[in-house]
């Protein structure tokens, strides 16, 4: 059985208060941001305060990952900055203890603390983000205007499409300048356009009504004889019903949107080996395409030479649609390959944070050791600027990455690759007294 020294009980008892304090202070610093960056969505439209608590909470748990590299990266170079102003430092090295021995009991507690990071992020923040997709949707239900932004069209469920130029009004249901276009069951394209209009929302059975005033109502259908034709009706009022389809399935459904993020890591790799499968067939499927629309080519140039109009101008066609249907497979093959990227990246994330807890450890450690200073000041200045360099070289790569111009996980450990080699060589010249 490990037994803990005195030293050891004392570097946990010195690191362990302030991480929690720092912990908990980033976490509502987080908050706050959040809250401030949504305020005018969710203030004024008469949302229950519990529904609104528990988005924040749902937010709260899933920054946790991104929370706990800064909070042990601040807490070490004050724990270490403040045992070296004190002359502690100095003291225990005196009697022998080598820097690395009093950094052990906290790296230890690290590691610790990286496991379970992972499965937390493994289990937890999967089931979470599930849970705030639905709350999302039943919010969009309740309060459509939500989803409402000026000056762009926005899609509210797949066959309606409204943009609007101002919003007004308590709740925000006053619209002006209204564009609505969506689809009959026939799939006939109706268009709407007024001047203003009231959102007026139904919670019972999930449908919501526009009251529009002074517009053009333009609708496609086909004639007796089936013969493609429209229709333009000008309105002083015209009340359009909407009825959002198949509320219970949608929210069951909402795993296929952006699902990556709600999987743990076995459905990660199952879905990532399908995708890849996938990926393999469309791409052999594009070769040879590929070698067909040689193959015309060529047969053109022979043709040409012979000039022969007629069938000439029969293989352009033919070239043609080879060309358009060669670029849409490329498309194709560009999505699919930004979707698995994504599910690959979502994978890397499981483990990139553990890792760069430790790496932030190894670096705030011999820095707090070096400057010695303790309190939040100087520390916190410190953890903030190399966190900020961090966390900028991560969005940066992750980025590429989700676009797929980098393989996913060299973009996602770019980050630790880049800081690990500095934190052990700070490590090392600090133990060994070499600065």
């Amino acid at each position: 059985m490990l037994k803990l020294k005195k030293l050891d009980l004392y570097m946990i008892r010195l690191f362990i208060v302030p991480f929690l304090v720092i912990f908990f202070s980033v976490i509502f610093v987080f908050i706050v941001q959040f809250f401030w960056s949504k305020i005018d969505e969710l203030t004024g439209k008469d949302i229950n305060i519990f529904i609104i608590l528990k988005f924040i909470f749902y937010f709260s748990i899933t920054i946790v990952p991104l929370v706990t590299p800064i909070s042990i990266l601040l807490t070490s170079i004050m724990t270490y900055g403040e045992i070296s102003e004190s002359q502690e430092l100095i003291s225990i090295k005196s009697s022998g203890i080598s820097l690395f021995r009093i950094m052990k009991p906290i790296l230890g507690l690290t590691l610790l603390l990286s496991l379970g990071l992972y499965f937390f992020s493994d289990y937890a923040i999967p089931k979470v983000k599930k849970k705030a997709k639905k709350l999302g949707y039943q919010i969009s239900v309740a309060h459509p205007s939500l989803k409402l932004k000026e000056g762009i069209f926005v899609n509210i469920f797949p066959d309606l499409f409204i943009k609007i130029d101002k919003q007004s009004g308590k709740d925000k249901n006053h619209m002006n300048g209204i564009f609505i276009f969506f689809y009959e069951k026939n799939l006939f394209i109706n268009t709407i356009l007024a001047k203003e209009g009231i959102l007026i929302p139904n919670i019972e059975d999930g449908s919501f009504s526009i009251k529009l005033i002074n517009g053009f109502f333009y609708s496609d259908h086909h004639d007796e004889k089936k013969r493609p034709s429209y229709q333009i009706v000008q309105f002083d009022t015209l009340i359009q019903y909407f009825k959002i389809p198949l509320r219970e399935n949608k929210i069951t459904n909402l795993e296929d949107y952006d699902s990556y993020q709600t999987f743990d890591t076995i459905k990660l790799i199952e879905k990532i080996n399908f995708l890849k499968k996938e990926q393999n067939q469309l791409d052999s499927e594009f070769k040879k395409k590929n070698y067909d629309f040689l193959f015309f080519k060529k047969k053109l140039e022979k043709i040409s030479n012979n000039r022969s109009i007629i069938l000439y101008k029969k293989m352009i066609d033919r070239l043609s649609f080879w060309i358009e249907k060669l670029k849409h497979q490329k498309k194709i093959l560009k999505k699919r390959k930004i979707n698995l990227a994504k599910y690959q990246l979502e994978l890397q994330k499981k483990f990139i944070f553990p890792v760069t807890c430790i790496i932030m450890f190894l670096t705030g450690a011999p820095i707090g050791a070096l400057i010695r200073k303790g309190g939040i000041g100087f520390p916190t200045i410190m953890a903030i600027t190399i966190f900020i360099i961090y966390h900028t070289l991560l969005t940066i790569t992750q980025n590429q990455g989700e676009k797929a111009d980098i393989y996913p996980w060299i973009s996602a450990w770019i980050p630790n690759f880049t800081f690990f080699p500095i934190s052990i060589w700070i490590t090392y010249k600090t133990v060994m007294d070499d600065f």
